[in-house]
């Protein structure tokens, strides 16, 4: 089994007009709606900041055309993930936190940091999931602003 196929907008180099037009196809017939996106039952967030977060995230994921209801799940974890960082992050900030922790076996870094790593490798796997990244968004744009100049090329020639 290959690697798994980037959408068309995140392909690079080029493809054949006739292969880029069967990817789009092929991609419009799994776009999923959205209308679950906004049906989130509020027990599923740990608390009001992944709620806001997860409605940060849905207007600006929608605004680029990328997601639907099969992101759910993955925009639901981001928000719960980003509402632990905070947390753990003013936990950090108190003054009776100390770095590490006497335990029977010695001194361990305080178990806040690897709350803070967790919650960091999950908002950076579930956001790379749904190209939240700087690199996936450009790649996205780069290939859009290419479709478009086809598109002008196809109607009105090669000016």
């Amino acid at each position: 089994m290959g690697r798994p196929r980037k959408i068309i907008s995140m392909q690079t180099g080029n493809i054949k007009k006739d292969v880029r037009a069967k990817r789009e196809y092929e991609e419009s017939l799994i776009k999923t709606e959205g209308d679950e996106l906004d049906k989130v039952p509020t027990s599923v967030f740990l608390d009001a900041t992944a709620k806001k977060e997860y409605g940060r995230i849905k207007k600006n994921l929608e605004s680029i055309d990328i997601i639907g209801n099969l992101d759910r799940n993955a925009m639901i974890v981001y928000a719960n993930a980003y509402s632990m960082y905070l947390q753990a992050l003013k936990e950090t900030k108190k003054k009776d936190f100390t770095p590490t922790v006497k335990t029977s076996s010695g001194e361990k870094p305080n178990p806040i940091y690897a709350i803070l790593e967790q919650a960091k490798k999950d908002m950076e796997t579930s956001g790379n999931a749904l190209g939240m990244s700087a690199s996936s968004r450009l790649k996205i744009a780069a290939e859009k602003a290419k479709g478009q100049e086809e598109n002008l090329v196809q109607m009105f020639g090669d000016i």
